[in-house]
């Protein structure tokens, strides 16, 4: 038995965990939690899991937002077991939901499903200025960002 990092969660998902289990062959779904604009998103889909004993929830930030303030505080009065990222990303799960682009999703072992945080992420970036510029300047439309179409990664 290989001696495990410090703060790596050994229940549910540890490699002994199996010794404490009390219920078999869960699916493991992993909420990626960014920041709380996107752990409030992530906690509207709680409830599809959150009684349901065929299921594990578990939870990680990646670390790759800036506004990370508050978000350990949220997932620990949630109660769902906190994955550190490195363990999350070496821990194999049925479906990982994220609420954000960012980070290294790619790391994740399982499914991957990315929802929109909300409809007040979107802003509409304007064109640049071309008023100073040499007229072949091309004029760009003005673009949208946020509010992703929902994508599933491994379906």
């Amino acid at each position: 038995m290989a001696e495990r990092p410090r703060g790596w969660v050994r229940v549910p998902v540890g490699e002994e965990a199996h010794r404490w289990a009390t219920r078999g062959r869960c699916k493991r779904v992993l909420l990626v939690v960014h920041n709380v604009t996107a752990a409030t998103r992530l906690l509207d889909v709680l409830p599809l899991f959150r009684d349901d004993l065929r299921v594990q929830l578990l939870a990680t930030c990646p670390g790759s937002s800036p506004f990370r303030a508050g978000v350990a505080e949220l997932l620990a009065a949630v109660g769902v077991p906190v994955l550190p990222w490195r363990q999350a990303v070496r821990t194999p799960v049925d479906l990982a939901i994220s609420a954000s682009l960012g980070g290294q999703l790619d790391r994740i072992k399982g499914k991957l499903a990315v929802i929109s945080h909300g409809a007040g992420y979107n802003k509409t970036l304007s064109a640049p200025s071309t008023e100073h510029r040499a007229p072949s300047t091309e004029h760009r439309a003005p673009s949208t960002e946020g509010l992703p179409v929902p994508t599933c990664r491994g379906y």
